[in-house]
C-alpha cells in the first residue's frame, strides 16, 4: 500500500495532468477563436472594397444602368440579372453578389449568405412615352412638361405642309419647300419646358404628332452587398 506522502504525489501528478489538458484545450480554443477573428478583420475590409467598387459601377453614370449620373433607368434596372450584375466589370470571381433597392433584391449572383454591405442614395427614373396631337388651327405652338430628354416629330402633310420647327426659339428642323412626310427626333434639355413652334401652309389638326418621355423620379436606397466564399 502507499503511504500518505505517495498518495499525496499521485493525487499532485494527477492535478497537474488535468490542468496541462486544461490549458492546452484552452490555448487551442483560443488559436481558433484568434484565427476566425484575423480572417473575419481580413475579410471586412476586402469586402467593403469590392462593395463600394460594385457600387461605383452600377452607379456610374456611363455605366449599362444610368440614365443620367447616380440615377438609374427603371426599365434597365427591372432587367438587371446575375449575368448582367457580372457584365459589370467590378464583381469579383471569388465572391457572391447581391445589389438591392429599398430592401428588394433586384440581383445576386449567388447565395449571399453574410458578407459586407455598403449603402448608396441615388434615384430611379421611369419614362412612359405620351403622344399628343396638337390643335394646330388657330396657334402654332405647343408646350410639353420639363423632364423629357427627347421629342418626336411626326408629320402628316396631307393636314397641312410644315416648313419650319422651332424648340424654345431654336430652328431644329427646316425645308422652304415643306419637311418630308415621317418621324423626326429632336434631343432638347430635360431641365427647360419644351415649347415647339410650328411655321408652314395651311396648317391645321393633324398635321404634326408629338411624342416625348417626361421622367418620373423617386429617391431610393440601394445596397450592394460582397460575400467572399
Amino acid at each position: 500500500m502507499l503511504d500518505r506522502s505517495e498518495r499525496r504525489a499521485q493525487a499532485n501528478l494527477l492535478a497537474l495532468v488535468a490542468a496541462l489538458v486544461a490549458l492546452t484545450t484552452v490555448s487551442t480554443v483560443a488559436v481558433v477563436v484568434a484565427d476566425g477573428a484575423l480572417a473575419d478583420a481580413t475579410r471586412e475590409p476586402v469586402e467593403r472594397q469590392r462593395a463600394n467598387a460594385v457600387a461605383d459601377r452600377v452607379l456610374a453614370a456611363d455605366g449599362a444602368l444610368a440614365e443620367r449620373e447616380n440615377a438609374l433607368n427603371a426599365t434597365r434596372l427591372g432587367s438587371l440579372d446575375a449575368a448582367a450584375l457580372r457584365d459589370l466589370d467590378a464583381v469579383p470571381e471569388d465572391a457572391d453578389v447581391r445589389v438591392r433597392v429599398d430592401g428588394e433584391t433586384v440581383a445576386s449572383t449567388g447565395d449571399v449568405a453574410g458578407g459586407t454591405t455598403v449603402s448608396r442614395i441615388a434615384l430611379v427614373v421611369d419614362r412612359e412615352a405620351r403622344t399628343v396631337t396638337p390643335g394646330l388651327d388657330g396657334r402654332d405652338r405647343v408646350t410639353l412638361p420639363r423632364r423629357t430628354p427627347w421629342i418626336a416629330i411626326d408629320l402628316t402633310p396631307a393636314a397641312g405642309e410644315v416648313t419650319t420647327v422651332r424648340a424654345n426659339d431654336r430652328v431644329v428642323l427646316h425645308d422652304p419647300d415643306g419637311l418630308a412626310s415621317g418621324r423626326y427626333r429632336v434631343d432638347v434639355s430635360r431641365r427647360v419646358t419644351p415649347v415647339l413652334a410650328f411655321a408652314g401652309d395651311d396648317l391645321d389638326t393633324g398635321a404634326v404628332e408629338v411624342t416625348y418621355a417626361p421622367a418620373d423620379s423617386r429617391k431610393v436606397v440601394v445596397e450592394v452587398t460582397v460575400d467572399v466564399e
